[in-house]
C-alpha cells in the first residue's frame, strides 16, 4: 500500500523513459460549487485519473483477496493526500486574500470505470463566504505541473444556486513558457519560484471565477 499514494499522483512511472516534457499524467476535473443562499460553502468534485495513473490502483484493487478492505485503504490514503496538499485547490476572494479549508472532507470515495479511477471528494470552507458581489477565484492545480489538473469542457463546473454564477477561464500561457514546460522530462523538476502563485502549475491552471449578484 506504500505505492498508494505515489501512483494517485501521478508519480510511479508507467511509461517509457523516453518520453518527454511536462505534464506526464492528466486528471480530469468536475466541480460543483456549493452555495446556500449567497454562501459559498465549498466544493463537490470529481477526479478521474488517466489509465496509466489508474493501472496501479485497478491492479491493487483486483488482485486484492478482499477487495472492499482495499477500495477503503485506498480512499484514506487518497483523502490524506489531498488534506495534505490542500486539495491541489487554491482559492481568493475579491480582495485577493487566500481562504482556507477545513481538513474533513466528505462523501469521499472511489470507483473504477472501465480502465480509469475516479476518485469524489467534497471539501468545505473554513468559513462560508457570502458571494453576494464578492466573486472568487479558484484555481486547481499540481504545483510542478507534472501532472496536468484540467476541466475538459464548461459543463464540468456547474453551481447549486441558479441565481448565482460560475465561469471558467483558460490560462494565458506564452510560447516561452510552454517551450520550457517542453523541455522538462520525467525526471526534472521546475525551478520553483517562491509562492504557490509562481509555480508552474499555477501557470498553467485554468481559473474558476463565481459570483452571486
Amino acid at each position: 500500500m506504500k505505492l498508494i499514494k505515489f501512483a494517485f499522483f501521478c508519480f510511479i512511472s508507467f511509461v517509457s523513459t523516453q518520453v518527454a516534457a511536462h505534464p506526464h499524467s492528466f486528471l480530469d476535473l468536475k466541480n460543483k460549487i456549493l452555495v446556500e443562499g449567497t454562501s459559498l460553502k465549498g466544493f463537490q468534485m470529481e477526479w478521474t485519473m488517466d489509465e496509466i495513473a489508474s493501472a496501479e490502483l485497478i491492479y491493487e484493487v483486483k488482485s486484492s483477496s478482499d477487495r472492499e478492505a482495499t477500495k477503503k485503504s485506498i480512499t484514506a490514503e487518497m483523502v490524506q493526500t489531498a488534506i495534505e496538499n490542500h486539495y491541489f485547490s487554491y482559492l481568493y476572494n475579491a480582495k485577493d486574500e487566500p481562504l482556507k479549508f477545513t481538513t474533513k472532507p466528505s462523501n469521499t470515495t472511489f470507483r473504477i470505470a472501465g480502465n480509469k479511477v475516479i476518485f469524489y471528494v467534497t471539501f468545505y470552507l473554513s468559513r462560508p463566504y457570502d458571494l453576494k458581489n464578492n466573486p472568487i477565484r479558484l484555481y486547481t492545480y499540481e504545483p510542478s505541473y507534472y501532472m496536468a489538473m484540467e476541466y475538459n469542457n464548461k459543463a464540468d463546473l456547474t453551481i447549486s444556486n441558479s441565481a448565482c454564477k460560475a465561469t471558467l477561464e483558460q490560462p494565458k500561457v506564452n510560447s516561452e513558457l510552454r517551450l520550457y514546460a517542453s523541455s522538462l522530462d520525467k525526471t526534472q523538476t521546475p525551478d520553483m519560484p517562491e509562492g504557490e502563485d509562481n509555480t508552474l502549475g499555477a501557470q498553467f491552471a485554468q481559473k474558476v471565477v463565481a459570483v452571486c449578484e
